[in-house]
């Protein structure tokens, strides 16, 4: 693949998952159905976090040669957790920062340079160009939940937040 393609791809996919938010309202983003445990905006703080893990990665992937690197998800059962705290535009611009960090990357990066691999303990050896893929796909494949989530939310008058009285 090349950086063009690479390039192309995470636009897209940004784009794609950007279309499906927009004009929502926090009460929206903030929506989970009875039958999930996330909601958009868990949804995109998880790709904030794994796309900031692995744009430090890739950055790795150019310093030094082979860096092995432990799994991060053991840490998606705090992602619900980290949405509450974060208020929808930190996350956003969150996405944006760390999507600028994989770009700027890709702007150092020529053909040797994406073959550059990090040893992952889970998925074993990835290259740079594997990496900003990865990145892609990820964002594409929280892209349907979103969708999803998104039509539900619209479709909800409101969200109703049970209180229990103090005892």
């Amino acid at each position: 693949m090349t950086v063009s393609q690479l390039r192309s791809d995470l636009e897209e996919s940004r784009e794609t998952l950007f279309e499906l938010i927009r004009g929502l309202s926090e009460e929206q983003f903030r929506f989970t159905p009875p039958d999930s445990a996330w909601s958009i905006a868990t949804h995109l703080s998880h790709l904030l976090r794994i796309e900031r893990v692995f744009a430090e990665r890739a950055e790795r992937a150019l310093r030094e040669d082979e860096p092995w690197m432990s799994s991060t998800r053991v840490q998606n059962d705090g992602d619900p957790g980290i949405a509450q705290h974060l208020a929808v535009p930190q996350i956003i611009h969150g996405m944006q920062a760390s999507r600028r960090d994989l770009e700027r990357v890709l702007d150092v990066c020529d053909d040797a340079a994406l073959a550059r691999t990090i040893v992952h303990e889970r998925i074993g050896p990835m290259t740079i160009a594997q990496i900003v893929a990865k990145m892609s796909e990820h964002e594409q494949e929280h892209a349907l939940d979103v969708g999803s989530l998104a039509r539900q939310a619209q479709a909800a008058s409101h969200v109703i937040i049970p209180l229990k009285p103090r005892s």
